[in-house]
C-alpha cells in the first residue's frame, strides 16, 4: 500500500546505502531479481554488501516482452523452491521493467513479501521505482495487471548509470521532460538547455524524484493529481503495444516522447494548448528523439490499444494534456472519432 512517507533516497555511493540494506536484510533470506544488463551491478553489490553475497538470483530475459504472467509464475516457482517466506526480502536490481515486474511478484507472493528497488537505469531512478506502482503486461497491453505496493527502500545511485548505453539514458530522460512539462517550467528549461551528456545528471535525478514524490504524496492512488504523470502515456503505451505486436519494439521513453508530441498536437487542436507552445515542445523533443514511423493505416490499431487503457471510463479515451509548459490538465476525455481525426491530421502534416 502506498505510503505518505516515501522511502526513496538518492545517494552518491555504495558506502552510503550498504548499511541501510544490511539493516533491512537482518535475519532474512534475500532473493535477487535482475536481467542480463543488470547482472554486473548485482555482482558489484554482492562484492560490497555481505548480506547479498550469497543470495540466489533469478535472471529475467531482456526486454518488455518478459514483463508477463508467465515470467511471474517462473519467479514464484523460484521463490517456492528456495523456501521463501513472507518475512524474507526481494531485491530488484535493474531498469523499470525489473522494478515493475519484481515489485508485482513480491506484492502478491504469500500476500506480500517485502522488497527493495535498486534501479540501474535513469527511467528506473526517476520514474518506475517511485510511487508504488507495480505491474505486468497482458496480451501486449501495457501494465494491465498490477498493484500499488511500496518498496521498503528505493536506492538511486548515479554511479550505476556509468555504463548505461545512451539510448537507455534517453529512454529515462523522457520522464524528466514530462515532469517539467506537467509541473515545473524551469525544470523543463533546464532539461532542454543542453544535450543530455552535458546536463548535471545527479541534479536531474534529484529534481525528478522531488517532483514525482511530491505528486505521489498528495495522491498515492491516482485519483486526481497523480494523473498528471500520465502525459504522453495514453498514446505512448499504445505505441509500445503496437510496436511490440509488430515485433519492432521500442524503448518506453522513446514511445512516451512521441506520445507527448502527439498529445500536445491534440491539445493545440482542441484549443487547450497554444500553437506556439506545441511548436516549442515538438521542436525540443524531436531534437532528442526520432519520430516513430507508423503508417496512417496503423491508427485504427493504435486506437484499439488506447481504448483498452486502464485510465478510461465510459466510452471516451482519457488523456492528461497540457495547458502550457509547466501546467498539465487531467481527465480530458475525448471521443474515439475526435482522436482519430486529430491523429490523421498529425500524420498528414508530418
Amino acid at each position: 500500500m502506498a505510503n505518505q512517507i516515501l522511502p526513496y533516497i538518492r545517494v552518491e555511493g555504495i558506502a552510503e546505502y550498504s548499511s541501510k540494506i544490511s539493516a533491512l536484510a537482518k535475519n532474512k533470506k534475500i532473493f535477487i531479481i535482475c536481467d542480463q544488463n543488470s547482472l554486473q551491478c548485482v555482482k558489484y553489490l554482492q562484492s560490497n554488501i555481505n548480506e547479498l553475497s550469497e543470495a540466489p538470483i533469478f535472471k529475467v530475459g531482456l526486454g518488455e516482452e518478459n514483463k508477463t504472467l508467465i515470467v511471474s509464475q517462473k519467479i514464484w516457482d523460484f521463490l517456492l523452491q528456495n523456501n521463501a517466506t513472507r518475512s524474507d526480502l526481494i531485491v530488484n536490481v535493474g531498469g523499470g521493467m525489473i522494478t515493475d515486474l519484481g515489485g508485482f511478484v513480491a506484492s502478491v507472493y504469500k500476500r506480500g513479501i517485502s522488497y527493495l528497488n535498486i534501479p540501474t537505469s535513469l527511467l528506473g531512478m526517476i520514474d518506475a521505482s517511485i510511487g508504488g506502482k507495480t505491474g505486468i503486461n497482458y496480451h501486449h497491453y501495457k501494465n494491465q495487471i498490477g498493484t500499488f505496493s511500496d518498496p521498503k527502500l528505493a536506492i538511486c545511485d548515479p554511479h550505476l548509470l556509468n555504463s548505461l548505453p545512451k539510448k537507455e539514458l534517453l529512454s529515462g530522460f523522457a520522464e524528466a521532460l514530462k515532469h517539467g512539462l506537467v509541473f515545473n517550467a524551469k525544470y523543463w528549461q533546464l532539461c532542454t538547455s543542453k544535450p543530455i551528456n552535458q546536463l548535471p545528471i545527479s541534479e536531474i535525478i534529484t529534481d525528478s524524484i522531488k517532483i514525482k514524490s511530491h505528486i505521489v504524496s498528495i495522491d498515492p492512488y491516482e485519483k486526481k493529481e497523480r494523473k498528471l504523470l500520465n502525459l504522453g502515456h495514453t498514446i505512448g503505451h499504445s505505441l509500445e503495444s503496437l510496436l511490440l505486436e509488430k515485433k519492432t519494439p521500442t524503448l518506453h521513453g522513446f514511445a512516451v516522447a512521441n506520445g507527448i508530441v502527439m498529445e500536445s498536437f491534440i491539445a493545440s487542436e482542441i484549443k487547450l494548448l497554444s500553437r506556439a507552445c506545441f511548436k516549442i515542445i515538438k521542436s525540443s523533443i524531436y531534437k532528442i528523439y526520432q519520430p516513430i514511423s507508423i503508417d496512417k493505416s496503423d491508427i485504427p490499431f493504435l486506437l484499439e490499444f488506447m481504448k483498452k487503457d486502464k485510465k478510461n471510463s465510459f466510452k471516451e479515451i482519457n488523456f492528461t494534456l497540457l495547458e502550457r509548459i509547466g501546467k498539465g490538465k487531467i481527465d480530458v476525455n475525448l471521443s474515439e472519432g475526435i482522436v482519430q481525426e486529430k491523429l490523421e491530421k498529425f500524420f498528414s502534416i508530418g
